[in-house]
């Protein structure tokens, strides 16, 4: 997790879900295999 917020911060999103939805979620899933969704994520 604290990864994606490092990288958020060095990203030119401004808020946390749309980075979540537009880069995590499509990017970065074969490095985080166990990603959850963003409405996953707030419960």
């Amino acid at each position: 997790m604290m990864t994606i917020v490092i990288a958020l911060h060095q990203s030119w999103y401004r808020d946390f879900k749309t980075y979540y939805i537009h880069f995590v979620y499509l990017y970065l899933t074969n490095e985080f295999p166990e990603l959850v969704s963003y409405k996953r994520m707030l419960m």
